[in-house]
């Protein structure tokens, strides 16, 4: 079963606001004849800024397939088998996850931890104690 990843306001605000700040520059230098360089640099960061931000948008969910479960984040894949897992448990901690959003549950395991966060945390929930 597939739970799509929750993305947070302020994880797209600071995709698009990022985003939006590059192309204004980039147009800005464009009218105001800058040079070339100014540009061309403008253009490539732009473009590293949309390859780390949007695989975490457009590919953010958690299977549960055969026994295990499996945590798609951007260009990241994690696996724990579902027979491991240990303890279950809410967090808002903000420390670097794959999680785009502070509403996240932390799941442990005996040698490894994930943590994950799903729109329908109800539903995952249930879902995962079905085959614990």
């Amino acid at each position: 079963m597939k739970f799509k990843g929750k993305i947070a306001l302020w994880f797209w605000i600071i995709f698009l606001g990022g985003e939006s700040l590059i192309l204004y520059k980039m147009a800005e230098s464009i009218f105001s004849g800058h040079d070339t360089e100014d540009i061309i640099v403008l253009a490539i960061s732009f473009v590293i800024y949309t390859l780390v931000f949007l695989p975490i948008v457009a590919r953010n969910y958690v299977l549960i397939e055969d026994g295990k479960l499996k945590l798609f984040f951007g260009f990241s894949t994690d696996v724990i088998d579902i027979s491991e897992i240990r303890e279950i448990r809410s967090t808002c901690s903000p420390i670097a996850s794959s999680a785009a959003s502070l509403d996240r549950l932390v799941i442990k395991g005996r040698r490894q931890e994930m943590i994950v966060s799903v729109k329908d945390k109800q539903k995952f929930l249930e879902e995962l104690k079905k085959r614990i």
